[in-house]
């Protein structure tokens, strides 16, 4: 498929403001179905969960279920379906309806010939038992054997619900993947096929009806996620997330961090929001769709989940945070009186260490190798994990000048030798082979002066956050740098060894196993700080002595006095 056609595809998809994708999919060549080895994403949802998804999208057996238009994406076993058709053939003898009445009442795909076969049979069976008859033509009606995201749907769906599939963008065969990102303007190279979900079942819907997907998270944390979140905050309204970290939501054990989310094509209101504990159950389950479904619920700290009603939703697409109601309501109160890190203000930047493309070239603990003027000593997370910069003795061989431009080899003997040496692996990169010229660059250059200035550093993956001062060394891709010329890089830094900040990581970032985080600078630049100025001399004496002995309470402490906090939330999940 020529990127002519895709570039045309996306432009009318970006322009349009509900579905009618029919003209638009046209333009798309036929593509083969996935082959059956292929990776399709399926994790099968448990029957409870299920469950309270339909009755948080109050599709019951007492209302007439003929007259609205569910659709499914992506069907799998059948979990979602067989809960549906339950109710649905409940509310046909409920309302005297007949079988046939509900031809149009579902539809739903799947890519494997396997599934589709499967969840028509388990229906076919399921509906003979409740005593229907002519169910065949019914079911084959239903359920197609097609690719859900070139499917030509109207936006006539009065319910799109599921659990779609998760497949990172380079999983999927280039042919198939170019041909989404063209249809889908949310969906870029890094996105998991689950936001061209989201996104084809939010331009499904009719005005004031929903989607509810259960689906991982990331997306509100991620970059990947930004023109998702763009479409949400300006054309649809976010009714309901019940976060189900580490729940057992699913047929198979997946390291996945679900949440519900319930979103509806009209204005945001208020929300429902629910933060699980990993250990809810069916019953569990059943006192949080008891909660929902009072007439105006109340905050609740059940031993399972907490919950409340939020007066709004964020309503950007910079990241959006998760964690218990007393998180949120911290956020937004350090939001509204402070000012983030990385600010001009205080000319504090956030940034990340360098990314060689070959660090078996690059990076070495030979002095002698090269002229000397061509080694940097670098810091990598290994030389920070005791708090204090214990340098192991590797250096970067540095092919930038202090101008940013790549050093003339004739002019460094040692330096050409030791490339060509190794220039069977530096010309292998991707970036050699796009620019030849540059085969022995670095992806990244070497920032003038950064190695000299002081700058506090932390690592990428870490259970606490622990920033570290250093003023020598030039720090590794590995590593997150902090610099400002309006902040003391002590009291930053015992702000920043504080509860108070790794809050903001802990909310905003990508959750990992075993309580791990990523402290990369999208989610660093999200902590909001107290201004110096603010800050007596006493209280910066109490957060310099807390950086410099590593006392995570102290450092607490002071930041909590600092930003005028009498207790910390509990971050539910975690």
């Amino acid at each position: 498929m020529s990127f002519a056609i895709i570039d045309r595809m996306t432009v009318a998809s970006e322009q349009l403001t509900l579905l009618d994708q029919s003209a638009l999919l046209e333009l798309v060549p036929a593509l083969p179905l996935m082959e059956e080895g292929e990776n399709h994403g399926a994790v099968f949802t448990k029957e409870w969960i299920v469950d309270l998804m339909l009755d948080l999208c109050d599709y019951r057996s007492q209302r007439d279920l003929v007259a609205i238009k569910l659709l499914e994406p992506s069907c799998g076993d059948g979990a979602f379906l067989l809960r549906i058709v339950k109710r649905l053939s409940c509310s046909l003898r409920t309302h005297g309806r007949e079988l046939s009445d509900a031809h149009d009442a579902i539809r739903a795909y799947d890519l494997q010939l396997t599934n589709v076969r499967t969840t028509r049979e388990r229906l076919i069976d399921l509906l003979i038992d409740e005593g229907w008859s002519g169910v065949e033509t019914v079911v084959a009606h239903w359920i197609r054997h097609a690719d859900y995201l070139r499917a030509a749907d109207g936006a006539d769906f009065d319910l799109v619900i599921g659990n779609p599939p998760y497949i990172r963008a380079q999983e999927i065969p280039e042919q198939r993947r170019n041909t989404y990102l063209g249809l889908w303007s949310t969906m870029t190279m890094g996105t998991d096929i689950f936001v061209g979900f989201i996104e084809k079942g939010l331009r499904s819907l009719k005005p004031e009806v929903r989607l509810c997907f259960i689906v991982a998270d990331r997306w509100q944390h991620n970059a990947y996620g930004r023109k998702l979140r763009k479409l949400i905050s300006e054309r649809y309204a976010v009714d309901a997330m019940f976060e189900m970290h580490g729940v057992d939501a699913f047929a198979a054990p997946v390291s996945a961090y679900p949440a519900i989310t319930l979103i509806r094509r009209g204005t945001q209101g208020s929300v429902l929001y629910a933060s699980a504990q990993a250990d809810l159950n069916e019953q569990g389950g059943d006192r949080l769709k008891a909660w929902f479904e009072q007439s105006e619920p109340n905050a609740t700290h059940d031993a399972m989940f907490s919950a409340c009603v939020l007066p709004d939703w964020f309503r950007t697409e910079e990241i959006w945070p998760s964690g218990s109601p007393e998180v949120l309501a911290f956020l937004e109160d350090m939001v509204e009186r402070f000012h983030p890190l990385e600010d001009a203000a205080t000319g504090t930047k956030v940034g990340i260490g360098i990314a060689t493309g070959a660090d078996d070239v690059f990076i070495t603990n030979d002095a002698a190798c090269v002229e000397p003027d061509r080694l940097i000593p670098l810091l990598t997370s290994a030389d920070i994990t005791t708090g204090h910069v214990q340098w192991t003795g590797n250096y970067l061989v540095d092919p930038w000048d202090e101008n940013g431009q790549l050093v003339d080899l004739t002019r460094y003997p040692r330096l050409s030798a030791y490339f060509l040496d190794n220039a069977g692996a530096l010309k292998k990169r991707h970036v050699a082979q796009k620019r030849p010229e540059r085969w022995y660059s670095t992806i990244d250059k070497v920032h003038s002066g950064l190695r000299e200035r002081p700058k506090l550093v932390l690592q990428d993956m870490s259970s606490t956050i622990s920033p570290v001062l250093d003023t020598q060394h030039y720090p590794h891709h590995n590593l997150y740098w902090i610099t400002s010329t309006g902040w003391d890089l002590e009291v930053l830094g015992g702000l920043l060894l504080s509860e108070v900040a790794e809050l903001f990581v802990r909310a905003y970032g990508v959750k990992m196993r075993n309580g791990t985080m990523r402290f990369q600078s999208q989610y660093l630049r999200m902590i909001r700080l107290p201004a110096q100025s603010s800050l007596d001399e006493a209280l910066c004496n109490a957060l310099r002595t807390a950086f410099r002995e590593r006392d995570r309470e102290g450092a607490t402490r002071a930041a909590m006095q600092a930003s005028g906090l009498t207790a910390l939330p509990n971050y539910r999940g975690q």
